[in-house]
């Protein structure tokens, strides 16, 4: 039983409180003082059983949403530099993708006439989001009486955390690789994408890989301008790469005064998106993990087994050749749950993404060359 402790203090403002809004109905007189002591006392009892309360309440399901939804973008802000596919988002579970059949011919001073008709026939792409949940985890009884919000905010957070980044990873995969969907079968990264780096020699950094990769260079960076530019796939502005720390280390070293200048080319709001720096036309952004290739030049999924002959890749595309859809969070929860004692939680999230065209136009792979 908890022991009760009194508070002059607090039995005093009880009573002010009380009394100031019973005078305001019947007047201030002894017997509503005397009544006023007593709702007081009764009422600074009752409270006193209620104290930290609110570290027992429920989580707030749509304040956590909103929340995971916020941090999906938040520290994954690449996502933003694709072209939004909520609008193609049919039930928050499948997304068509309109295929352009192509334009026409050009016809410099045409003589036959009249000119033949041509039809413009447009296809679809269509894809399932992907559905992402959180192993339910559990907080019994017990250590509801000994943890505090934050506590529980902490545990809950470490799922939200891991359901960020797997979101994150499977979007890139996804746009590097498109699996099938009834009569769409599944196709791969194209290898003619994927150039190589020319740098000097450096350690493998890809997990389980060995030996000595070339390093990136700014050479490199202005190679895949030039590679865009050939394809007529440059779009001024919106271009983008990514890459894996390793990579953007041995590109922009601190303490060259080039990575100073690209720094300086930044916005204070391109910064707050993640954009680092601009170079060679590129905004440049960096995260943890970008992508894998095998020595077959195959992009591997997240959570793939390595090999030794594997190499990091850097990731470049321009907006609308990728593209993102969000289904939206879902947070459960069980309180109580007499089955196991104590409190339930998990989350579900949908969310998925590809490349716009089918052949990859518009996003290209730099991956690490091997050592000679």
């Amino acid at each position: 039983m908890k022991t009760l402790k009194f508070k002059p203090l607090n039995l005093a403002y009880n009573f002010l409180v009380v009394f100031a809004i019973a005078a305001v109905f019947y007047g201030i007189t002894p017997l509503v003082a005397m009544a006023s002591a007593g709702v007081a006392v009764a009422t600074g009892t009752v409270l006193s059983y209620l104290e930290n309360s609110f570290a027992l309440m429920a989580i707030q399901v749509e304040i956590w949403q909103n929340h995971i939804e916020e941090e999906i973008f938040a520290d994954n802000s690449f996502l933003r530099f694709s072209h939004n596919a909520d609008d193609y988002l049919i039930n928050s579970k499948v997304v068509h993708i309109p295929q352009s059949g192509g334009s026409g011919n050009v016809v410099k001073n045409r003589s036959s006439l009249p000119a033949t008709v041509r039809k413009r026939t447009d296809t679809d792409v269509i894809y399932l989001l992907d559905e992402f949940t959180t192993d339910p985890v559990l907080i019994p009884h017990a250590d509801t009486k000994e943890l505090s919000y934050d506590k529980r905010a902490s545990v809950l957070g470490e799922d939200r955390d891991k359901l960020v980044q797997t979101i994150a990873e499977e979007t890139i995969y996804n746009w590097l690789y498109s699996g099938a969907h009834g009569t769409y079968a599944a196709t791969s990264f194209p290898a003619g994408n994927i150039l190589s780096t020319t740098g000097a020699d450096v350690i493998a950094s890809a997990p389980s890989a060995t030996g000595n990769r070339k390093a990136m260079t700014l050479t490199d960076l202005q190679t895949m301008q030039a590679f865009f530019r050939s394809k007529n796939l440059w779009r001024e502005g919106k271009m983008y790469c990514m890459l894996p720390p390793q990579m953007l280390v041995q590109t922009f070293p601190a303490d060259s005064q080039v990575t100073a200048t690209y720094m300086q080319n930044v916005t204070e709001a391109e910064r707050r998106l993640g954009v680092m720096m601009k170079a060679q036309g590129w905004n440049v952004l960096s995260r943890s993990s970008v992508a894998r290739v095998n020595n077959a030049g195959t992009v591997l999924a997240p959570g793939a087994a390595g090999s030794a002959t594997d190499d990091e890749a850097a990731l470049f595309w321009y907006t609308e050749a990728v593209e993102y859809a969000f289904g939206g969070v879902v947070a459960f929860e069980n309180e109580g749950d007499p089955t196991f004692y104590g409190d339930v939680y998990s989350f579900l999230a949908r969310s998925g993404g590809r490349a716009r065209r089918t052949g990859y136009e518009g996003i290209a792979l730099l991956k690490q060359a091997k050592s000679a």
